[in-house]
Parts: C-alpha cells; sequence; structure tokens
C-alpha cells in the first residue's frame, strides 16, 4: 500500500522540479517585449541579444503624449521599470543609463 504513495510523491516532486524556469541565451532571446507603464512614461523593455541577461528600456511614445514636456526619465522611475520587467525566475541587478534616454538592466537568472 506504500509503493503507490511513494510512486505519487515522486511523480509530483519530479513535475515541480522539471516545471522550474531555468534559462539559456536562447530562451533569453525569445522573451516577448514588453510595455511597462510608470507614472509619467511607458517603457518598451526588449530582450538585449548576446548581452548576458539584460533588457533595453526605451521610452515608448504614441505621438500623443510629449516626452519633451515631461523631461528625461528619471533614475527611479527607470528602477521600478527594470523591476517590473523582470521575468519570472530573475531578480533585478544593476540599471545603466544610454544616451537616447532610456537604459540597459542587467537580470540574475536561474
Amino acid at each position: 500500500m506504500m509503493k503507490p504513495f511513494i510512486l505519487v510523491s515522486a511523480m509530483l516532486l519530479g513535475a515541480c522540479v522539471s516545471s522550474g524556469a531555468s534559462w539559456s541565451a536562447s530562451t533569453w532571446d525569445g522573451l516577448v517585449p514588453q510595455t511597462i507603464a510608470t507614472q509619467n512614461y511607458a517603457f518598451m523593455a526588449a530582450p538585449m541579444a548576446g548581452q548576458g541577461f539584460k533588457l533595453k528600456l526605451t521610452v515608448k511614445t504614441d505621438g500623443s503624449f510629449g516626452v519633451a514636456n515631461a523631461g528625461p526619465a528619471t533614475d527611479d522611475q527607470l528602477t521600478e521599470a527594470a523591476i517590473v520587467a523582470a521575468p519570472d525566475g530573475c531578480t533585478f541587478v544593476s540599471l545603466e543609463r544610454t544616451p537616447d534616454g532610456g537604459a540597459e538592466a542587467a537580470y540574475d537568472c536561474k
């Protein structure tokens, strides 16, 4: 009677282990770009191919939003967007500003 219980437990444990996210260069590059909204900006977060676990955050405009009126995004706004954009299994590590007003965000992924 104990054997079916052990077998079912082993199968459930195996399913949990195999369903965990594991990141590689190809799975990272396959991430779909996403829009991250903050109070004053919308950022496009897209994977940076060949750069490790990094996302490029770019200010996104649709023509009706005056970025010039709002001024450049602050480090806090970019950091907030980078944290929200972190994929499952990844933790935000750092942010580096880029000349275009966006940033490159680095992550630690398991």
